[in-house]
């Protein structure tokens, strides 16, 4: 990767638009980059950096302190950089997120953080996520392995040098693309965890199918089974013992078979007898139970006979009854209507006496209605105004509310004008310090920037010689030199006391700005306030002003209440009257009604009375007449007789059906008897409660046995399926016990796990041959740069055997043919063991096939850390790069470089703020 050109606007120091034209720099050698201090230096590496990556080279610097404090609101802030790789050209431009003028108005609005890289065929990528992987996959490293091997910030050459095993792997996994071994190494450990758990969960099986044997407590083989099941048998043993077993149960499991079948023949015959027994007892019960059934069904015949004979006698009972009934019932329709009369009689009677009560009732309602009818009418005329009462009342409130809403107002206005007054007294105090200190901050700059000067003059003077021209008028005689004062201040502080000038400078403008505003409003807002005291209480004093409008505001909201209160009194009286002009029409008319009612219930009352007389002429004459008192009573006779002479004709046919059930049931009791008797002919009674003793006995040892067998078979199953699956477990077994050693073989080589053997890992195995390759060109420069005292080393033995090793660095010290690590070398001999590191490194990227081509390396400062020798040495290391295709820029404030350098970028700072740079190519 070379850069052609970087442009940075309003970006760390820099204000405006600058462009760093590297192409002018050429495609080889060593350029400068120098300047004053904080004036933009390192600022360039951050750009370089945040356009490929979005974030600076160093980590004590983050994205948001990019924005410029010196840029004008509207100029934007990005970083554009054109660059080569492997002869294609590429263009990002990337900005932070900063705020920015609005397009529309004089505020301002944030813009967000954005990313364009234009890809060599034109085509644009402008999200983050595509960006990222889009330049790690052209240049072939991240930021962080950037920073380590091609641009190496301030404080960062150690981390190259020193880095343990563990951080080289990562880097030089990405440069030399070896993840390939790393992803071998662990499948070859995720696969051995895989046999292991396998081989684990089979033993486990075993185990289970083992701890599951079965056999009978009196066995000669019980013993071995319980050292199978405590793991003291080994599984071959295992599966003989199942065989022993499985032939003693299945000769026991036949023994008993015979034994059940033998049972079961004398079952048999025992049930045979017993059956033939029981048939017998049965057949002889229901020969006695039949023989006492016929002699009772003897005697039931002839009394039945007797009973008919008795029943048939009171047929002349039935006809009297017959006659009596029908009287009666002729009579019926007539004891109806003697109930009809008595009720027609008794319900006019309630009549009459409801009239009259409603008669009374009546006249009461009527002179109740004429009161009341009065009473309203009495106040509806008190009412009549209360309509006009309510809009006068409405038209006080609002003029008061119009009155509170402008005294309010007021009042917050006045409320106002206090903060703002406070406020302005505050800013201008503010402004006041501010002031005084930037003053202050000056007037120190002046005196100590006048010192510097005229330490610079004495540093001339003190090397002026007479007949020598002065550097500066070109005198030869020097009559009065410039004595260089005791204390001068550094080059760095005054610059620091610059900035700080220029900050205070801004503070206090700022501080201006804010007084000049606060003093325009409050002068606004004091006529504001005056003209509406003015207005809404006259001409008082200001003073007063916010007591007397606090009373007028209390005295308006106390008179709005009493107001609103009228109101509301006033719109119940309306609701009233409205009520009393809707009810009075229905009251006179309800009135009318009642007078129209009387003369109807006087009318009812007469003609109720008349109906009376007649009513009770006819109830006389009918209760002479019938015989009993009511139409229930004559009914109750008629169902008394219907009742006598259904039982006397229910009693003939139940005696007569009971008669013919007899002679029937007696006649087949008698024929039963015959064939009962023809069954227990030639048959004998057996002892039936021996022969079930004996039944029961085999049933239990029948039960018993097959138990038994049952349990034989049970255990038989149950073996042969453990015998089955511990075989076929340990067929298992052996296959994949096979497959893990040889897996465990390679799975410890490749992963460095060897016992007794440094931890070396094949990834970092074949990361050592680039190592050696790498160190081997890092000491060709070492060499150089330390007088052939110095040579790189990979250690061969790890230190411990704890933690990866492989990738770690020993230094040969050849003046004293001692070898140490690099961890010993001082400040200056690390410095320069770091940068040929970092040479060797970018060189053996470079010259590996398909590698990541690196053809610019940034080096941010270093090189104060040397002596005159040793900053020869490293100069003329850097300087044999100078034929190659690579190109090394070198920030530094050592002046012998500045001679040493022809190719130089010069950043300036601008005493208005901000910086500016230019090329010397």
């Amino acid at each position: 990767m070379r850069p052609i050109k970087l442009t940075v606007s309003a970006f760390g120091p820099y204000a405006g638009e600058i462009d760093f034209a590297f192409d002018k720099l050429g495609t080889g050698g060593l350029y400068l980059i120098t300047g004053d201090t904080g004036a933009g230096k390192t600022t360039i590496f951050d750009a370089i950096t945040y356009a490929l990556y979005g974030d600076p080279s160093g980590n004590n610097r983050e994205v948001s302190m990019f924005r410029s404090k010196y840029a004008d609101i509207k100029t934007p802030t990005f970083v554009r950089l054109i660059f080569n790789y492997k002869e294609k050209e590429y263009t990002i431009e990337r900005n932070p997120e900063y705020e920015r003028a609005a397009q529309r108005g004089s505020g301002v609005t944030k813009q967000t953080a954005g990313v364009k890289l234009t890809l060599p065929d034109g085509k644009p990528l402008t999200k983050t996520k595509e960006v990222e992987n889009a330049i790690n996959n052209i240049i072939g490293i991240n930021r962080e392995q950037f920073c380590q091997i091609a641009m190496i910030a301030q404080g960062d050459f150690l981390k190259l040098l020193i880095s343990p095993t563990k951080d080289r792997i990562e880097i030089f996994r990405h440069i030399f693309k070896t993840k390939l071994y790393s992803d071998l190494q662990d499948r070859l450990k995720s696969e051995l965890s895989v046999l292991n758990n396998d081989c684990s969960k089979i033993k486990q099986s075993i185990s289970q199918y083992i701890s599951g044997i079965s056999c009978y407590d009196s066995s000669l083989l019980s013993l071995d089974v319980t050292k199978a099941k405590t793991g003291d048998l080994p599984t071959d043993e295992c599966i003989t013992l199942i065989e022993k077993l499985i032939a003693e149960d299945t000769l026991t499991e036949e023994k008993a078979d015979n034994a059940i079948t033998e049972i079961e023949k004398q079952l048999d015959v025992l049930k045979i007898n017993i059956e033939r027994g029981e048939e017998f007892v049965k057949i002889k019960q229901e020969f006695e139970q039949n023989k006492a059934k016929i002699l009772k069904l003897t005697e039931d015949k002839a009394s039945l006979t007797e009973t008919l004979e008795e029943e048939q006698k009171k047929t002349s009972i039935q006809e009297e009854l017959t006659k009596s009934s029908a009287t009666i019932q002729a009579q019926l329709p007539e004891y109806d209507e003697l109930d009809q009369k008595e009720a027609n009689l008794k319900n006019n009677a309630i009549n009459i006496e409801k009239s009259k009560t409603s008669l009374t009732k009546t006249l009461t309602d009527i002179e109740n209605l004429k009161a009341e009818i009065e009473k309203l009418t009495e106040e509806s005329k008190a009412l009549q105004k209360c309509g006009e009462q309510k809009i006068l009342f409405e038209n006080q409130k609002s003029v008061h509310v119009e009155s509170l809403s402008k005294l309010k107002a007021l009042l917050n206005s006045m409320e106002e004008l206090k903060n703002i007054s406070v406020n302005y007294k505050k800013a201008k105090k503010i402004f006041e310090e501010k002031k005084l200190m930037a003053s202050e901050l000056d007037s120190s700059f002046r005196v100590k920037y006048n010192l510097y000067l005229d330490s610079q003059a004495g540093l001339l003077a003190e090397n002026l010689e007479d007949n020598m021209p002065c550097p500066v008028c070109g005198s030869l005689s020097h009559p009065k030199k410039a004595i260089k004062p005791t204390e001068v201040p550094k080059k760095d502080e005054l610059d620091i006391l610059q900035s700080k000038v220029s900050k205070a400078n801004d503070e206090a403008n700022d501080a201006s700005h804010k007084v000049a505003n606060l003093k325009g409003v409050l002068g606004e807002k004091t006529d504001t306030t005056v003209k509406s005291i003015k207005e809404l209480l006259g001409d008082i004093d200001m003073n007063n002003a916010t007591d007397i409008t606090k009373d007028r505001i209390s005295e308006l909201k106390s008179n709005i209440k009493v107001l609103e209160e009228n109101i509301e009194n006033e719109k119940k009286h309306i609701v009233r009257k409205d009520d009393i002009d809707i009810k009075l029409p229905q009251l006179r008319k309800r009135s009318d009604e009642l007078q129209n009612s009387i003369v109807d219930i006087n009318n009812t009352i007469s003609t109720l009375e008349s109906e009376n007389k007649s009513l009770n002429s006819r109830i006389g004459d009918l209760k002479e007449k019938l015989v009993f008192s009511s139409k229930l009573e004559a009914s109750k006779e008629i169902q008394k007789n219907e009742d006598i002479i259904l039982k006397i004709k229910k009693g003939i046919e139940i005696v007569t059906k009971n008669l013919g059930e007899c002679s029937e049931n007696l006649a087949s009791a008698n024929a039963k008897k015959v064939e009962l008797s023809k069954q227990m002919k030639g048959k004998q009674e057996i002892d039936l409660a021996s022969e079930k003793i004996k039944l029961n006995e085999l049933d239990l040892n029948k039960i018993q046995l097959r138990k038994n067998k049952e349990s034989i078979h049970s255990r038989i199953v149950n073996n042969k399926s453990n015998y089955d699956n511990i075989k076929q477990k340990a067929t298992e077994l052996l296959d994949i016990e096979k497959k893990y050693t040889w897996i465990k073989a390679l799975s410890d080589t490749a992963n460095g796990t060897i016992t007794g053997k440094d931890k070396i890992m094949l990834e970092t195995y074949i990361q050592m041959h680039y190592f050696d390759r790498i160190i081997a060109r890092a000491n060709t420069r070492l060499m150089i740069m330390t007088g052939g005292q110095y040579d790189l080393i990979r250690r061969e033995e790890s230190l411990s055997k704890v933690g990866q090793s492989g990738l770690d660095l020993d230094v040969i010290d050849h003046y004293n043919g001692t070898t140490r690590s690099v961890k010993s070398l001082s400040g200056g001999e690390s410095f320069k063991a770091s940068l040929a590191l970092a040479l060797g490194l970018s060189d053996e990227i470079q010259s590996s096939a398909g590698g990541i081509q690196l053809d610019t390396m940034f080096i941010d400062e270093g090189f104060g850390s040397l002596d005159e020798d040793s900053l020869s040495q490293a100069m003329n290391a850097l300087a044999s790069l100078a034929s190659s295709n690579k190109l090394i820029g070198i920030i530094s404030h050592v002046g012998e470089l500045k001679q040493k350098i022809d190719k130089q970028i010069i950043v300036k700072k601008d005493k208005t703020g901000g910086s500016r740079a230019e090329i010397i190519a």
